[in-house]
């Protein structure tokens, strides 16, 4: 009896709804987005902390949909795609735990300040957000599976994040460009999960080596 190809099936339902996990990340970063509008308005500080909880949800959204990529650009471009993978899980982890850290703090469970930890989640947010979505974006644009539209998406959120690092290197902590690089994230993401809904899903992949058939 042949036992089912369970890792595969995996794979594609993560292929499936990559798409719509595009389009729910890029929704809840729409949602931080209203709350930083909410703090420029009212000043009050708590709805950018619980701006962080929709941003580790939004991007922990995505990068499941980053992963739904995967299948299609394996055979074409192996190691880029599987670095992405490794980078993609480390950053899901991360947002996901981020997520959660911000609602405890904000509901008052554990005493203290969220930013006294908020470091801790840093290199997984780089990893995941910057060289997940950057080996995802190397894959298909040098595979030419998926149009060379989702390869440039890909490479905006990175650009993003890299640039709002730079920013506060530099001391620029204006609400003002924290709500455009939100929104251009949300946008981002956006457009990904309506592009990859509107394509084809790529079937021009590898096929298995055949199995050697012995007689006698």
């Amino acid at each position: 009896m042949t036992e089912p190809a369970t890792g595969t099936t995996w794979w594609e339902s993560l292929e499936r709804w990559s798409a719509t996990a595009f389009l729910v990340g890029g929704l809840i970063l729409v949602l931080d987005a209203a709350l930083v509008v909410a703090n420029i308005v009212t000043g009050a500080e708590h709805w950018l902390l619980l701006g962080q909880a929709f941003v580790g949800a939004g991007w922990t959204a995505a990068l499941i949909g980053l992963l739904g990529l995967y299948p299609g650009l394996a055979d074409r471009s192996r190691w880029p795609s599987r670095a992405g993978v490794v980078f993609a899980v480390i950053g899901v982890v991360t947002f996901a735990i981020m997520a959660v850290a911000v609602l405890v703090y904000y509901a008052g469970i554990l005493d203290g300040e969220y930013d006294a930890i908020s470091w801790f989640f840093l290199p997984g947010v780089l990893i995941g957000s910057v060289l997940g979505f950057v080996s995802f974006g190397v894959a298909s644009l040098r595979s030419g599976v998926r149009s060379r539209t989702i390869g440039i998406l890909l490479l905006v959120p990175p650009v993003l994040v890299v640039t709002n690092v730079l920013r506060f290197v530099v001391g620029m902590e204006s609400v003002g460009i924290t709500l455009g690089i939100v929104i251009g994230d949300a946008l981002a993401m956006l457009a990904l999960g309506y592009v990859l809904r509107t394509e084809p899903t790529p079937t021009d992949r590898a096929e298995p080596a055949p199995t050697e058939v012995r007689h006698g």
